[in-house]
């Protein structure tokens, strides 16, 4: 089963999009053992100057990691995550971890 939980989603991308890059980015990493049980979406990160959309993801063995894919050509582009974009995504985490227990999504 695909799971879609982000830490962070930049809301500049509709659902719809994000939904379609994710899905994009789970057969490119589904070959490095990419599932809900070894592997976790971190966050979707739109770069409008290169018409790019950056998705961080972890597994169990490695630091976080990046994938790239430009909007138009579909082109994927393998990277680490820039430090801007991981910290984006622990803003939102702490974010979350200082809401009551009823408050949480």
């Amino acid at each position: 089963m695909k799971d879609y939980s982000l830490y962070y989603w930049d809301r500049r991308l509709d659902e719809a999009e994000v939904v379609e890059f994710l899905n994009q980015a789970w057969e490119e990493l589904y070959d490095l053992e990419f599932d809900q049980v070894f592997g976790a979406w971190r966050g979707v990160h739109f770069e409008a100057e290169t018409d790019t959309v950056h998705i961080t993801w972890e597994n169990m063995y490695s630091a976080p990691m990046m994938i790239s894919i430009h909007r138009v050509t579909r082109a994927l582009r393998m990277d680490y995550p820039r430090d801007e974009f991981m910290e984006l995504e622990m803003a939102e985490i702490e974010r979350i971890r200082q809401l009551p227990p009823g408050g949480r999504r």
